[in-house]
């Protein structure tokens, strides 16, 4: 009679506290954890096995601060390799708070993960500290408040208006070259194409030149590099006498750092430009935002 009621026990027991089997044929005790694979030994009883956690995480950047493959969550681990796997969100909190002069401090900081197995009843079981850091569901849902290194944050600042500084001299000086190239062709006339051209580089110059620096300091602020090349003009005749449609889009180079580099471009509005009233005006919703409008 005791061996029947403990076996009734065990089964309502298994019931309501595991899932159903995997494909390896292994119950487990939480519906996000994952048996892919198993080793037997002569008795058939199962002495390893391969698991994997099917998490998703919030906010999503959290998954960021942790190396998913070595956490079992992208790839299963062997039991006998790895039993236990903490997921550490704030290991590298100092380091980037140095470095980017912002950082988020995630609650909870850890999450650890015991994994054991039974043979009596065939179910590998999972326990995590703290408890409840995980839904039913695999969801890892954490709270976080962001720091900032006011120091960081400066420097950061300073180097960019350093960085801009320099790029404007360079730009001033090529304009400078410019200017005295065409001095030197006086005596050619030159194309309306080219005047509506200058008198645009001279009236929204300035705003284009600051919409860039903007740029620059927000892919700064964000621990990237922004390199301005070159803007680029091209300008087309307008029925109306003396009017013109000036497009304008610049090449740069941007990156994650300054090892790994790509080209871009970008636009920078299309404007009208007329060569009678010497007048510029935004033509599209990119030229308004550079020109203010």
């Amino acid at each position: 009679m005791k061996k029947i009621l403990c076996g009734a026990m065990l089964a309502c027991l298994l019931s309501a506290c595991y899932t159903p089997l995997n494909n390896s044929g292994v119950a487990t005790t939480k519906p996000w954890l994952e048996v892919s694979a198993k080793k037997l030994d002569f008795d058939g009883k199962q002495y390893d096995s391969c698991y994997q956690f099917n998490l998703h995480f919030w906010p999503q950047e959290a998954a960021e601060a942790v190396d998913l493959k070595k956490s079992c969550v992208n790839a299963c681990c062997w039991r006998s390799d790895k039993s236990e796997v903490t997921l550490d969100f704030n290991k590298d909190f100092d380091a980037r708070l140095a470095y980017y002069g912002r950082a988020r401090k995630y609650t909870p900081g850890k999450i650890t993960f015991k994994v054991t197995h039974s043979n009596l009843v065939n179910t590998t079981k999972v326990t995590t500290d703290p408890k409840g850091a995980v839904s039913n569901s695999g969801l890892v849902k954490l709270t976080y408040k962001e720091y900032e290194n006011p120091a960081r944050l400066k420097q950061i600042e300073e180097a960019a208006t350093r960085l801009q500084t320099r790029r404007n001299a360079y730009l001033n000086e090529q304009r400078q070259q410019q200017a005295e190239k065409a001095a030197k062709r006086v005596a050619q006339p030159i194309s309306k194409e080219s005047q509506a051209k200058a008198l645009l580089s001279r009236v929204a110059g300035p705003k284009i030149d600051k919409y860039f620096y903007q740029m620059n300091k927000s892919y700064n602020r964000q621990g990237a590099v922004f390199m301005l090349s070159e803007r680029l003009l091209q300008a087309q005749e307008l029925n109306t006498q003396g009017e013109f449609t000036v497009y304008c889009h610049a090449k740069a180079r941007t990156g994650v750092n300054t090892t790994q580099l790509k080209a871009s471009s970008f636009p920078c509005g299309k404007w009208r430009v007329d060569l009678e009233t010497q007048t510029v005006q935004p033509d599209n919703a990119k030229a308004r935002q550079i020109w203010g409008k």
